[in-house]
């Protein structure tokens, strides 16, 4: 049964200052929550319409009236769950990372994160701007990489730091075309830019510009960001398979 104190948690947990006080963010239908729990998240609390099924896993019956009502989804789908943060290991292998500019739609950035968890990218660094990773629409993009994949939070002075002796390239349409592009490197940032504006100049002053070719004579101007970035992680991958 949904306590009073839970319901009270549960709704300060849709603020972002609420998630990182507790530590806690909340997770949405069977799929994300099953991922989340295997992957070995604690979870801290566990509500379920049909709670049989998840009686594993200490779940709680709720109806589905008051689950709708807790939901921050449009069409929630039967399972709630409050989980701690992640705690990464700190073993990156992946030759690739992630750096997203000022990424501030949700959605797009748990895409990233489940596409960059497909293609074997262990760490994403993001800007000040960028959204955060637990917002309840990211989470529910990521399908459950968001325990797999780290995401990490800093200024683009102290990533840039990071990327010291390595390759760096960013995401720009005035960029080489990445189908002439010989990549032959050790590790490689990939800077995305915001999807309004594009990377900042920070970045295209000190990266090596690539472009996905646009084929066709259509008048679109751009790719969304998250479709973008999987079509670049596809074709940085080859190297290394």
């Amino acid at each position: 049964m949904l306590s009073n104190t839970v319901e009270k948690l549960i709704r300060k947990l849709r603020q972002k200052k609420y998630r990182y006080e507790y530590g806690l963010f909340v997770a949405e239908g069977p799929k994300v929550v099953e991922e989340l729990i295997k992957a070995g998240l604690t979870v801290k609390h566990l509500f379920a319409v049909d709670h049989t099924v998840w009686e594993a896993y200490g779940a709680q019956s709720i109806e589905r009236r008051k689950l709708n009502d807790i939901s921050q989804l449009d069409t929630p789908n039967g399972v709630l769950g409050v989980f701690e943060f992640p705690q990464y290991k700190s073993c990156e292998t992946s030759k690739i990372k992630i750096i997203l500019d000022r990424v501030n739609d949700p959605g797009n950035l748990g895409t990233i994160i489940r596409t960059s968890d497909w293609f074997g990218v262990d760490k994403i660094y993001c800007t000040t701007g960028t959204t955060d990773v637990f917002n309840a629409k990211c989470v529910q993009s990521t399908m459950g990489s968001i325990a797999r994949v780290e995401i990490e939070y800093l200024e683009e002075k102290e990533i840039e730091k990071i990327t010291e002796n390595h390759t760096l390239l960013v995401a720009d349409m005035e960029g080489m075309n990445i189908n002439y592009m010989k990549f032959d490197f050790e590790e490689v940032f990939l800077v995305m830019g915001s999807e309004s504006h594009g990377p900042s100049d920070f970045w295209k002053e000190r990266a090596q510009k690539i472009t996905i070719p646009k084929t066709g004579e259509s008048p679109v101007e751009s790719l969304n960001v998250a479709v973008a970035t999987a079509i670049i992680l596809s074709r940085l991958s080859l190297p290394f398979s």
